[in-house]
C-alpha cells in the first residue's frame, strides 16, 4: 500500500511540475529523465539567504613570489596549499594568510615536477599530479617531504580492446587508493564530415587502482570537447569551445558526481561506478548569440589566441552554432556533502550558484562574479581565485559562509 501511495505522489509531483513549466515562456520542451532514484529539485519559499564575508587573502610577497597560481587546496586546519605552475613548487600559508614555506622544484627526480596539475589534500597528505611525468606524488604535511609516488600510466591498457588508438589524457583523484582516468580519441578535422565537420571525438573513463591497473569495463563514455570549424581567408580552421558542452566531474572519498554541462542533470556514483541517484531541474537555458560568445573569448584569452578563436565563431556555419548556452558551469562539493552548482545566466559577468542538501533540497541561490571563481568550499569557508587590480597578480581569497533565515 505504501508503494502505491509513493507512486501516486511522485506522479502528481511530476504532473504539477510539467504544468508549471508549460506556463513558462521558454521554447524548449521539458522532458523529465526516466531514471531510478531521480530527485527533482524544487524551489520552496523557505530558502536561506547567504552572505560571504571576506576574511583572509593568500597572496605572494616580494620574498615569496608566486610565479603563476595553479590549483590549490585546504587542509583540516585551514592551511592553504598553492601550486606555483611557473616555479614548480607548492606555497604553504597558515589559516591567517601568512606564508609559512614552500617545497618542490623543477625536475624529474623525487619531489620534483615537470608540470603541476591537480592538487588534493587527503588525511594528512598532499597529493600532486604531474601530467607531463604522469605520476602522483604524496607529500607528508609534517615534513613537506615526498612520502610516496604513484605512476599513473595504466599498465594493462593493451588488454582493453576498445582503448586501441586512444590516448590516456586525464586524471582525477578520488582517494589514495582509487583514481578516475580517461582515454581520448584523436580529434581529426574533416571538412566532409556532417555536423561539426569533425570525427566522433569522445572520452572513456575507467577506474584505476594504485597498482596502475584499470577496470577493463569503461565506467563512462562521454563526448569530448566539441568544436566549431570555419574557412577564414581560404584557411580551414577548427577550435574546441566549452560552450558546446563539457563533462563536469567532482568527487569525494566515497562518491563521484558527474554531469554534462548542457543540462541540470547530475548523476551520483559510488567509487565502483555503480549508479546511486540523480538530481534534476528543468533549467531554462539562455539563447546563444555569437556576440556573447565573442565577448566571452575576449575576457578569457590573451591577444594572439583570441583572434583565432573569434574568427572561427564569426565564420562557422549556422548549423554548427548551438541554439542555447549550457545550463551548468561547474560542480563542487563541500565537506558537509552539500552540492554547489554554478549555472549560466543571461548576464555573463556572473554565475548563479545553487546550494543543495544531499537530499536534493535547495538551500539557497546567490550570484557571484564570473571572474572570481569559487574553487574550494571547506570548514565553513569559500575559497576563490581572484586577480589583484593593482598588481595584476592572482591570489586566493577566503570568505566565511553565513546562512540566515529570510
Amino acid at each position: 500500500m505504501s508503494n502505491i501511495i509513493t507512486t501516486i505522489f511522485r506522479s502528481m509531483h511530476f504532473v504539477i511540475l510539467i504544468l508549471f513549466m508549460m506556463g513558462c515562456s521558454h521554447e524548449e520542451t521539458i522532458n523529465i529523465p526516466e531514471l531510478e532514484n531521480l530527485i527533482v529539485v524544487t524551489e520552496g519559499d523557505d530558502l536561506l539567504t547567504i552572505t560571504l564575508e571576506k576574511e583572509a587573502v593568500f597572496v605572494s610577497s616580494e620574498s615569496n613570489l608566486i610565479g603563476r597560481l595553479g590549483q590549490f587546496d585546504v587542509d583540516d586546519d585551514g592551511r592553504v596549499y598553492v601550486a606555483d605552475a611557473m616555479q614548480h613548487r607548492v606555497h604553504v600559508f597558515d589559516s591567517e594568510g601568512r606564508h609559512l614555506t614552500h617545497f618542490g622544484r623543477e625536475g624529474g627526480g623525487p619531489g620534483e615536477f615537470r608540470s603541476m596539475g591537480a592538487l588534493n589534500y587527503s588525511n594528512g597528505y598532499l597529493y600532486i599530479y604531474d601530467p607531463q611525468l604522469m605520476r602522483l606524488t604524496a607529500f607528508s604535511l609534517n615534513t613537506y617531504e615526498e612520502f610516496n609516488t604513484i605512476h599513473t600510466q595504466a599498465i594493462n591498457k593493451r588488454e582493453v580492446e576498445h582503448l586501441s588508438g586512444l590516448n590516456q589524457s586525464g586524471f582525477i583523484f578520488i582517494n589514495r587508493n582509487k583514481f578516475l582516468v580517461n582515454f581520448t580519441s584523436r580529434l581529426v578535422p574533416n571538412p566532409a564530415h556532417a555536423g561539426y565537420n569533425l570525427n566522433d571525438n569522445y572520452r572513456t573513463y575507467h577506474l584505476m587502482d594504485r597498482d596502475r591497473r584499470i577496470d577493463r569495463e569503461q565506467v563512462f563514455k562521454k563526448p569530448g570537447y566539441k568544436a566549431l570549424s570555419a574557412t577564414v581567408n581560404g584557411q580551414y580552421r577548427f577550435t574546441q569551445f566549452e560552450f558546446l558542452g563539457s563533462t563536469l566531474i567532482t568527487t569525494t572519498e566515497n562518491s563521484m558526481y558527474m554531469a554534462r554541462s548542457e543540462d541540470f542533470l547530475i548523476k551520483v556514483y559510488d567509487t565502483y561506478g555503480t549508479y546511486l541517484r540523480a538530481y534534476y531541474y528543468p533549467f531554462q537555458k539562455k539563447v546563444f548569440t555569437r556576440e556573447q560568445a565573442i565577448q566571452q573569448q575576449k575576457r578569457e584569452y590573451e591577444e594572439g589566441v583570441v583572434e583565432w578563436r573569434v574568427s572561427v565563431i564569426e565564420n562557422a556555419p549556422e548549423e554548427q552554432v548551438p541554439q542555447t548556452w549550457p545550463a551548468l558551469n561547474d560542480l563542487l562539493l563541500d565537506d558537509e556533502n552539500r552540492l554547489w552548482v554554478s549555472t549560466i545566466m543571461g548576464d555573463f559577468n556572473i554565475y548563479e550558484w545553487w546550494v543543495l542538501e544531499e537530499t536534493g533540497k535547495l538551500i539557497t541561490k546567490f550570484e557571484w562574479p564570473q571572474n572570481e571563481p569559487i574553487e574550494v568550499i571547506k570548514n565553513g569557508y569559500v575559497y576563490t581565485r581572484q586577480t589583484d587590480e593593482e598588481t595584476g597578480l592572482q591570489q586566493v581569497v577566503r570568505y566565511r559562509i553565513v546562512f540566515e533565515m529570510k
